[in-house]
């Protein structure tokens, strides 16, 4: 789920999920590396995925497809 609502509390949804993300910056790191390090708090990588995607349109990182590195903003 991406939001929270009656069923799905915000710390099962992806809106809950950001902070893990948003706590590994602000150093860039791989997509891969930074699965590694929060992956056990996602239930699949699809979660992960949706957060990251999440986390770019919110303008809060952006990934570098020629050095495939997660740059996260000030």
């Amino acid at each position: 789920m991406i939001t929270p609502n009656k069923v799905v509390p915000l710390s099962a949804s992806v809106l809950g999920h950001l902070t893990h993300v948003l706590k590994i910056g602000p150093a860039s790191t791989t997509v891969a590396a930074l699965y590694e390090q929060v992956g056990d708090k996602f239930e699949s990588i699809d979660q992960f995925l949706l957060a990251l995607d999440v986390l770019y349109v919110l303008d809060r990182l952006t990934v570098d497809f020629t050095t495939e590195k997660v740059l996260y903003a000030a």
